[in-house]
């Protein structure tokens, strides 16, 4: 009698086990993945400033990535790069961003297909300022920001972000000749579709 009772725990043991596999592996089966890389292309607009000049337009660019997960945590890194329009043009003098590029790191949480994040990193910018005379400079700066990004097909990938840059101060040449310093913020809404492979 004990023989049998012991042999039947044993099997409900078992089967209680084997239940919480097949449980977990359809959970498992079930979770979206975001680990792996990715490239895609974006797109958006962007308000800022270049010292006392208000500067605004377009932007198109494209990024690719490499995400890391842990359950809910989606960790990883990106880098992007996108031409602009983003410009200030008076009668007197003309500002304009015509390149965009960064490099970040973002990390952030995955309920389903969708995946909120915040980003920080390293960016830089081409840019011009003309008044009289046309100065070209090459800045680094900051770049932060978060979107959210949803997963509509096993591969597919669409997003929206908001991103800040802060390029900071450069000198350019005025129409007197003279050296002026000006600081250079842009605020920069996009939204994007990437390839996960």
């Amino acid at each position: 009698m004990e023989w049998k009772l012991t042999t039947l725990l044993k099997g409900v043991v078992l089967l209680a086990m084997t239940g919480m596999s097949a449980a977990y592996a359809q959970e498992a089966s079930n979770r979206t993945v975001w680990e792996g890389a990715y490239i895609g292309l974006h797109g958006g607009a962007g308000l800022g400033t270049a010292g006392s000049l208000s500067t605004g337009g377009t932007l198109l660019g494209a990024q690719g990535g490499y995400n890391f997960q842990a359950g809910q945590i989606v960790g990883g890194g990106e880098i992007d790069a996108t031409a602009s329009q983003i410009k200030n043009t008076s009668s007197t003098e003309s500002f304009s961003q015509k390149w965009l590029t960064s490099g970040r790191a973002r990390a952030g949480f995955a309920f389903g297909n969708l995946l909120t994040y915040g980003t920080f990193g390293a960016a830089a910018s081409t840019t011009n300022y003309t008044n009289t005379y046309s100065t070209d400079v090459f800045k680094v700066g900051l770049v932060y920001g978060g979107g959210v990004e949803a997963m509509i097909a096993p591969h597919v990938v669409l997003r929206g972000e908001v991103l800040r840059y802060d390029i900071g101060s450069s000198s350019y040449v005025n129409s007197s000749g003279q050296s002026v310093s000006l600081n250079t913020q842009s605020n920069v809404f996009r939204f994007g579709i990437s390839y996960k492979f």
